[in-house]
């Protein structure tokens, strides 16, 4: 959706906005920062601290630049003497009841009242001072409340409440009135997911990380930016450390979501069950060896076996690392078996896209725009906080219906989002999904629906009407219809699409006629941080790099898993049941599968990684390694490259070969979208459970990290 762009004026400075902005984004976007402490990006704004008050033209008093939102021709002064008088006063109130230790504090650098008062010139409060002399609430693991710091802005309330977390809020009256759990519980008793949402929201040191107090003051640590790759988020982060460790990881956008993981298990960097060093098979069991041991082991191996070895790439691993995967099995072994592990939960997704697209198909995946989304349709997905699953996309969705937007949830269950006062719950019996959109498509038609696509008229020979529809999927009439009538309406729809039907082509090409039917965008719910990157880099058993044309097509996921002579397995598996007469494993961590491996090859992990990734919404992201890699651990790219030259000086290729080639990808022209036609009978379902297929492909990470109880699904046991 193309944002509409107003001209207005910012102290004095001509400036190209987006329209409906609120004043204190709009002003961000041209470099002028308007001081607020109550304020988050995105969320609705409330106008409580009063500190981002602006004057505008032809407005008699100064407006909250949180609430006010951009137009055409508007005039706004943000540093008048009447704005400054204002802010001082909000400043000095609010000091009057803040302790005044900056000298000493851990926020001190990034502490929001901090720098205003210094902008202020404000030293001590004019009021009398108040102390609440609460107790420090450190009886949950990872965070800490010190409600004595609160200058009750209320952010952390709002970012919990706006992401369906519902964990904190304000308790008891007046000024004694402070952030807490209901009955004042710690906060894992309170159904908390130690996202840390509310420690990048807090502006002070209300709410921070347990063990922050140790680690000195902001500038006391060097910063760098990164992805966390634990799942297909691919969130952006922001690493602190101090004396070359990560002492701590934040969200890099303030809009953004950080889940445990992500926020608290860099700790399995140092994990007792890190892969340190390469390790051979001696005498039936795995002993160290030296990189130049284990490659020759793995290259004897690799190239017995020739045009009969397999090689797997993870969705985790990034683009560099796959395409020296591919590249090494097709260029340097001589074998076309090449794929990865999102044909283990998107096969039916993957083809459904390349046959309604074309092969570059996946690149449409990009065009989805979730934070402007009217109307977002989840068909087979359940991103959920409380199951550990996908947690940054059911943030975003949440924040989308807390806007106002329509969220129709298509699921054999009632998931957590079917119970947002904004969803509509077509809850479908198992295998009916295609049946299910048939009627829905059909309704949305008599509600008004426009179609572009091509091949309409073949499409509405195979749709049901909505009483037949309701006959085959158990889903009630009305809410079929009240679905209808909302997708018809949108503006911006959104199409997301998981595994509970990524392995059924037939109903994953049903979910692209849907998006087809509104122009809507396509969002795939890979579970896997660049899944999306990992295909285009050529890890497809018939396509190479750059979904271009390969001579023969070789054996995928499924077969490969089966039974080969050799096996290259990069990256975390899914699953440990591969059988091979020989297995090479590419690993951070020792897991099952390592276990029964004859060469294991210690690969970077999380943020010792570099290179780049293609998220689920199909945004490319580039990350420099923050931590350097434990004992002698390679970056992936590194290790296939060595080994190919092992296996032959001539065609074997270095790492810069591998930065060459992926510069050289074009992106492909996507076929236009036209309808595909499936039957709307009830099917087979090929329902998979995205909680065990990310527990297990980051099993190996979290074994020995202390986040592994609280990224457990809640209510599931914990494995020990």
């Amino acid at each position: 959706m193309t944002t509409k762009m107003v001209n207005m004026e910012i102290d004095g400075k001509a400036v190209q906005v987006p329209e409906g902005m609120t004043l204190v984004d709009a002003a961000q976007t041209v470099g002028i920062h308007i001081p607020n402490l109550c304020h988050i990006k995105e969320l609705r704004g409330v106008g409580a601290c009063r500190m981002c008050m602006v004057e505008v033209e032809g407005l008699k008093t100064p407006v909250t630049g949180c609430t006010t939102r951009t137009k055409e021709g508007m005039k706004v002064q943000t540093k008048t003497p009447k704005v400054e008088e204002i802010r001082k006063f909000v400043t000095d109130l609010v000091l009057s009841f803040h302790p005044l230790d900056c000298m000493t504090c851990p926020k001190a650098g990034g502490c929001d009242l901090q720098r205003y008062a210094a902008d202020l010139k404000i030293q001590e409060s004019s009021f009398g001072r108040k102390s609440f002399n609460y107790p420090l609430n450190d009886r949950s693991p990872f965070i800490t409340i010190d409600n004595n710091y609160c200058i009750l802005c209320g952010r952390c309330v709002r970012v919990c409440k706006e992401q369906g977390t519902n964990v904190l809020d304000f308790m008891g009256r007046g000024i004694t009135t402070k952030v807490s759990t209901a009955l004042d519980k710690p906060l894992h008793e309170s159904g908390c997911t130690f996202c840390g949402s509310c420690v990048d929201a807090c502006p002070v040191n209300t709410i921070m990380e347990r063990d922050r107090w140790q680690h000195g003051r902001e500038w006391d640590m060097e910063k760098a930016d990164s992805v966390c790759t634990a799942c297909g988020s691919g969130c952006a982060t922001i690493v602190s450390k101090k004396n070359g460790k990560i002492v701590k990881v934040n969200a890099k956008e303030d809009t953004g979501y950080l889940c445990a993981i992500g926020r608290f298990g860099f700790d399995a960097l140092t994990a007792a069950n890190r892969v340190t060093s390469p390790m051979i098979r001696k005498g039936g069991k795995l002993s160290p060896a030296t990189w130049e041991e284990a490659l020759k082991v793995a290259a004897d191996g690799l190239k017995k076996a020739g045009a009969n070895a397999g090689f797997i790439a993870s969705g985790s691993l990034t683009t560099e690392e796959a395409y020296a995967v591919q590249s090494l099995a097709r260029d340097v072994v001589g074998s076309a078996n090449v794929d990865s592990t999102v044909s283990a939960y998107a096969a039916g997704l993957i083809s459904a896209i390349r046959t309604m697209y074309g092969d570059n198909g996946t690149a449409m995946l990009s065009q989805a725009d979730l934070h402007s989304a009217d109307c977002v349709v989840m068909i087979g997905a359940d991103p959920s906080q409380k199951k550990q699953k996908l947690q940054e996309a059911d943030v975003m969705i949440r924040r989308r219906a807390q806007a106002g937007a329509k969220v129709i949830v298509v699921s054999t269950e009632k998931t957590d989002l079917a119970n947002h006062q904004n969803a509509i719950l077509l809850q479908v019996k198992a295998g009916a999904d295609a049946a299910l959109l048939a009627g829905l498509m059909s309704a949305a038609l008599a509600e008004g629906a426009q179609a572009t696509a091509k091949g309409l008229d073949g499409l509405k020979k195979s749709l049901v009407s909505a009483d037949e529809a309701a006959s085959t999927s158990g889903v009630a009439v009305e809410q079929i219809a009240a679905a209808a009538k909302a997708f018809a309406a949108a503006k911006n729809p959104v199409v997301v699409i998981g595994t509970g039907v990524s392995m059924n082509e037939d109903a994953s090409l049903q979910a692209l006629n849907l998006a087809a039917m509104k122009n809507a965008g396509v969002m795939a719910l890979l579970l896997e941080a660049n899944g999306l990157g990992v295909v285009s880099a050529g890890c497809l058993s018939d396509l190479g790099a750059g979904f271009t044309k390969i001579k023969k097509a070789g054996k995928g996921y499924s077969e490969m898993k089966s039974g080969m002579k050799a096996l290259y397995l990069a990256g975390n598996m899914p699953e440990v049941n591969f059988k091979s007469d020989f297995m090479v494993v590419q690993t951070s961590h020792i897991t099952a599968l390592a276990e029964k491996a004859d060469v294991v090859l210690p690969m970077t992990a999380l943020y010792e990684r570099a290179g780049s990734i293609v998220d689920m919404y199909g945004k490319q992201k580039s990350f420099a390694a923050a931590q350097d890699a434990a004992g002698v651990a390679k970056d992936g790219a590194d290790i296939a490259a060595e080994l190919s030259l092992v296996i032959s000086k001539t065609k074997g290729f270095k790492v810069k070969d591998v930065a060459a080639a992926i510069k050289k990808f074009k992106a492909g022209k996507l076929a236009e979208a036209s309808f595909k036609p499936v039957s709307a009978k009830a099917g087979k379902s090929a329902a998979l459970s995205a909680s065990e297929l990310l527990a297990g492909m980051n099993k190996g990470m979290l074994a020995n990290s202390a986040v592994a109880k609280v990224a457990a699904p809640q209510g599931a046991p914990v494995s020990k």
